[in-house]
């Protein structure tokens, strides 16, 4: 018997509602809390593959996404650790996703309760996706499938949330990371979780930018419980993907007045700025940058000039203005 096939008879013995032959075709889980909707998109420019989350449930972080940088799976409703790993497994030996969800959920005793999504970045750089939607998933259920991205619901308060998180992906601009929790916040805006959105994940992977000699995690926010969970993940993209990933050329921001004003602030706070706070950019204030960023984060973060316009990596602006300063080092002696 093949592995796959075992772990699926080892799943369905757990899952077991009882003995009797009613509840036996039901798995043992109060499906009530299972709410979640998710974009799942892969980028062949950054050569990236991630997806945001946003359920009710803690745990979601670890129920919901797996991946790597060039395939991302969501499983949702009835999550399954064992459906995700086989979708992945064969998309590797050379299914299509759409071909590898169907096989996985058909082979499933429990696949009328999940609600699978499978993107890959394929080596010419096309993007391929899979979805499907079991029929006993809990009402209120969506999904719609873009070129290079799959957004999938269940248990909200709208069917109509899948729509909006597709329009506001497409939409969106800055890099993968940034226009996923875009699409996420928009989705926000239309309704919600049924049990309210409490818990939630953005993540994704990249294997070729200078942070894979790191990690493959170019961006990871994660919360859990909280009443606040939108601005929670927010607030936690902008400080892993400021401080571990490099700068995206689509996430620069002109370095206008307000913008000034906000990293002046930030680093006048911490002692690396003493001169004027106002709009202007002097070379102290370069200078007060990048020794924050030499003490604090893990690239170079210079602003630049673009088309005759100083711009700055708006992530790092964003995680300036919501900052817990008291996390961040001043100065070292010398600077």
């Amino acid at each position: 018997m093949k592995l796959f096939e075992r772990s699926l008879l080892v799943l369905s013995s757990l899952l077991l509602a009882s003995s009797t032959a009613a509840a036996a075709d039901r798995p043992a889980v109060n499906p009530r809390l299972f709410g979640t909707r998710a974009i799942v998109a892969c980028d062949p420019v950054e050569k990236s593959c991630g997806m945001a989350v946003i359920s009710f449930p803690s745990g979601v972080s670890g129920l919901v996404p797996y991946g790597r940088s060039d395939v991302a799976v969501a499983s949702m409703y009835i999550p399954s650790v064992d459906d995700a790993n086989a979708i992945i497994a064969r998309i590797d030996s050379g299914d299509a996703p759409q071909a590898a969800v169907d096989t996985v959920m058909a082979a499933d005793p429990y696949g009328a309760y999940r609600q699978l999504a499978a993107v890959k970045l394929n080596p010419d750089g096309s993007v391929t996706v899979g979805q499907r939607t079991g029929e006993e998933s809990s009402d209120f259920r969506c999904a719609v499938k873009g070129a290079t991205y799959v957004v999938q619901a269940n248990n909200q308060t709208t069917a109509d949330m899948c729509t909006v998180m597709a329009q506001a992906f497409d939409r969106a601009r800055g890099s993968l990371p940034q226009r996923l929790f875009a699409s996420l916040k928009a989705g926000s805006r239309v309704g919600r979780d049924r049990n309210g959105d409490r818990s939630g994940v953005v993540r994704v992977w990249n294997s070729t930018d200078d942070s894979a000699f790191y990690t493959h995690m170019i961006a990871e926010a994660v919360t859990h419980g909280s009443t606040t969970a939108m601005r929670d993940l927010e607030v936690q993209l902008n400080r892993y993907q400021a401080g571990l990933a490099v700068t995206y050329a689509a996430d620069l921001v002109p370095l206008d007045r307000e913008n000034a004003k906000v990293v002046k602030r930030a680093l006048h706070k911490l002692g690396y700025y003493r001169g004027p706070m106002d709009a202007s950019w002097p070379q102290s204030a370069e200078q007060a940058l990048a020794d924050f960023v030499w003490n604090n984060l893990f690239f170079e973060k210079p602003t630049v000039v673009v088309g005759g316009v100083r711009k700055i990596d708006g992530v790092l602006v964003n995680f300036l203005r919501d900052a817990d300063l008291g996390a961040l080092l001043g100065p070292t002696p010398g600077q």
